[in-house]
Formats: structure tokens, C-alpha cells, sequence
């Protein structure tokens, strides 16, 4: 009796998930539009930023993209939002996590002035970032999640064009560029790589190439926090791959073969051009940059203001640290930075989303997807000491994205036959 109960409670389930499906293709279907305009829109304003500090563009019209982003990913968000959110501890936290958002917004505009203007529309660090954990109110579904796969697919392919263009920006002159390449268009193929199973083997390859090509420019242009993010990429997807039972033992033998001859390959490549092409990394690699920063924030800080921040203007007296700044508006660390602005309040109510997130999305999910995505909130956490800064930028917004995928309930009972039969329809 029990035995038939089970067999009849897991039938229905997965009638409940294919009908699911299918009330989502024919409203994603009417909705496709909006959520092309989404992420088109969000990469016409990462790329309008990214060109805008290559110097090599006009800034006019860089800005003017970033403008239209802008535009785009409001007017897809009102098409798109709907105001339900199912999982009960999520919904009560979430909510007084974006009341807090506000609050912060508040308590900054006592100082906005008129020239803060541009940069409150058009730096990624200033303003609309507080915004940006509205996308959880666009339901998570697997046709929202195929236009993603696509849009990091060509943004994938456009890091090679780029950087072919901008060679000597990326690699000698221009470092800030060379950052923002990579967050921009390799970081869509980290989650590619994470989410491997869905994909055909030509995306697959560039996925994985993409990876290993930003971590190769992170360390020819020594930068830690970006190394730390692409390896982890590869870790994280090597994990997903070995602990999948629908690996042959021969497949996963193969698999952690080939990532072994290629670490060893990569630490003699290193070796070899130590001197000539990573000497950036090898004298950077001990250095502490940081200490300065860290110790004149926290002498800046007083108790009210580590409890609830400064506001999204929130500054703190650090000179030296930047030529010809003696106030600093960001700090090289999420966590500091979320305190700066929003306090220790600010920092436990995302963690009280993000933790749990990333539990449902490993522990109590049925796929890859659902995993892949509890995997990208605790990079963002890893990320979040060296650097991780909220930011209008694909980055946080993957993050974001992926913690309504990991409080997604049928997202997460989805089996893998039915995530990768939806893929197929919707690519149709």
C-alpha cells in the first residue's frame, strides 16, 4: 500500500513539473521579448561601460548605451515581475532586506548633489546595484534560464574578439579594462562550465577555454581576486562532474586525468615564463595591499556606522591610499563594502538570503542547474573577501539570478530529463 502511495505521489509530481513546463513555454513564449530585452539590455550596459574606460570609444556614445541598458532593463523588469514570492522565509527576509536597501538610499541622498548625477546612473558601484536583487521578482523557469545560456555563449565568443582589438590595453596599459573585460565576458562561462550537462560539446569547449583564457590574463596581469574566481570555476565544475552519478567511472577517471596534466602542464608553463610573462604575479602574489585600506576603514568607522553604515554615499578617511583621494567611496573587500554602506544589518540580512540559497540549491535539489547555482552564491561569498563588490554588472546580477533559482521550488524538483526536453523546446 505504501510502496503503490509513493509510486502515485511521485507520478503526480512529475505530471505537476511537465504541466509546469508546458504553462511556462506558452506564457515564456508571450513573454519572450522581455526577457531577450532583459539581457540584451544588460549587456548593451556592461559593454557601454567597458568600452567607456578603454578610452579607445567615445565616451558620448558609451554612455549613451549604458543609458539605453539602463532603460531596457527597467522596462523589462516591469513586464516580467511578478509580485510572488513562495518559499515563506525567504518572502519575510527578503522584504526587510529591501526595506533596508531603501533605507540606505535615504540616508545617502541627505549628501547627493547635482554633479553626483552621472555617476548615479552610470557607475556600476554608485547607485542602481541596490536595485538589482529585484530580478528574484522575475520567476524563475527554464526558458528565462535558456536566453541566459545563450547571451553568455556570444558574450564568450566576443572575449576573443576583444581582446584581439584591445590586445595591449588588456595586457600592458590599461588594467582597469583588462578587469572589466574579463568580469564582463568571462563570467557567463563559468556558469557554462558549472552547468556543463546541458550543453553540447562545442559549448562546452568554449566555455572551458574562455575560463582558463581569463584566468591566464588575471595572473599575466596579477590580479588575485580574479585568479580566485576562474579557478574556482574550474574546482567547482571539476566537483559537479565527479559527484554526477550519470558519469561512467571511466568518464570521471578521464575527466580528473586531464584536469591533473593540465594543472601540471599550466605550473611549467608558469615556471618556465616566470620571469618574462607572470613576473607580475610572482612579485605580487606575497605582497599585502590591503592592510593600509583595511585599518584606516576601521579607524573610520564608529560604532553607529558599523552597525548601520553610511548610507550609499558613505565614505571613509583613508589617505594615501588613492592619489588625490583622501575619502574613499569603495573599499577592495564585499563584506567591508557592504558595511560601509548599509552596516552589519545590511551584510547578515544578505547572508540570511545567500546561505540558505546556496543549501536549497547543493543539498535539496534534483539537478545540476538548481547545484550549479548554489555553487555561484558561495563563489560570491568566496568572492566577497577579496573583492565580490555589489555592482550593476553581470556578476551580481548571475548571483542574484541564481538564488531565485535556488528558492525555486519546482526549479529544484525538476529531474534532468526534464530540464534538458524543456532546453530542446525552447531552442526551437
Amino acid at each position: 500500500m505504501n510502496g503503490s502511495s509513493l509510486r502515485y505521489k511521485t507520478k503526480n509530481e512529475k505530471m505537476a513539473n511537465y504541466n509546469n513546463i508546458i504553462s511556462h513555454y506558452i506564457w515564456d513564449n508571450f513573454k519572450g521579448t522581455s526577457y531577450s530585452l532583459f539581457w540584451t539590455s544588460i549587456v548593451v550596459y556592461s559593454l557601454g561601460f567597458l568600452f567607456y574606460i578603454s578610452e579607445h570609444v567615445i565616451s558620448q556614445l558609451c554612455l549613451l548605451a549604458m543609458g539605453f541598458g539602463i532603460i531596457g532593463i527597467g522596462l523589462s523588469l516591469i513586464s516580467l515581475t511578478r509580485l510572488s514570492i513562495t518559499n515563506s522565509y525567504f518572502r519575510s527576509v527578503f522584504i526587510i532586506f529591501m526595506f533596508w536597501q531603501i533605507y540606505i538610499i535615504v540616508r545617502g541622498i541627505q549628501e547627493f548633489n547635482q554633479p553626483m548625477l552621472l555617476s548615479m546612473f552610470f557607475s556600476p558601484y554608485f547607485f542602481l546595484h541596490y536595485l538589482v536583487p529585484l530580478i528574484i521578482l522575475i520567476p524563475a523557469n527554464i526558458f528565462f534560464v535558456k536566453r541566459m545560456f545563450n547571451f553568455f555563449y556570444f558574450l564568450s565568443i566576443s572575449l576573443f574578439i576583444v581582446f584581439v582589438f584591445f590586445t595591449n590595453d588588456v595586457l600592458f596599459t590599461n588594467p582597469s579594462f583588462s578587469e572589466q573585460m574579463v568580469w564582463t565576458l568571462g563570467t557567463g562561462a563559468g556558469f557554462l562550465l558549472l552547468t556543463w550537462y546541458y550543453h553540447n560539446n562545442k559549448i562546452r569547449f568554449i566555455a572551458f577555454i574562455t575560463v582558463i583564457f581569463c584566468f591566464a590574463i588575471s595572473t599575466i596581469i596579477a590580479r588575485r581576486n580574479i585568479m580566485i574566481t576562474f579557478g574556482n570555476f574550474i574546482v567547482f565544475a571539476m566537483i559537479i562532474v565527479i559527484l554526477s552519478y550519470r558519469q561512467s567511472i571511466r568518464s570521471k577517471i578521464y575527466i580528473l586525468t586531464s584536469i591533473i596534466l593540465m594543472g601540471v602542464f599550466s605550473y611549467i608553463i608558469f615556471i618556465k615564463y616566470q620571469e618574462m610573462v607572470f613576473q607580475k604575479i610572482t612579485g605580487h602574489i606575497t605582497e599585502n595591499t590591503r592592510e593600509i585600506v583595511f585599518n584606516a576603514f576601521f579607524k573610520d568607522m564608529s560604532t553607529k556606522d558599523l552597525v548601520i553604515g553610511k548610507g550609499f554615499l558613505g565614505r571613509y578617511y583613508c589617505p594615501g591610499a588613492e592619489k588625490g583621494v583622501d575619502n574613499r567611496f569603495l573599499i577592495e573587500s564585499g563584506y567591508l563594502q557592504t558595511i560601509l554602506k548599509g552596516g552589519i544589518v545590511s551584510l547578515v540580512l544578505f547572508l540570511l538570503i545567500a546561505i540558505p540559497a546556496a543549501y536549497l540549491g547543493i543539498i535539496k535539489s534534483k539537478n545540476i542547474l538548481s547545484k550549479a547555482s548554489g555553487c555561484i552564491v558561495i563563489l560570491w561569498l568566496i568572492d566577497m573577501v577579496p573583492w565580490g563588490m555589489p555592482a550593476i554588472n553581470i556578476r551580481y546580477i548571475l548571483v542574484w539570478t541564481c538564488i531565485g533559482i535556488c528558492y525555486s521550488k519546482v526549479v529544484r524538483n525538476l529531474t534532468e530529463a526534464e530540464i534538458k526536453n524543456s532546453l530542446l523546446i525552447f531552442a526551437k
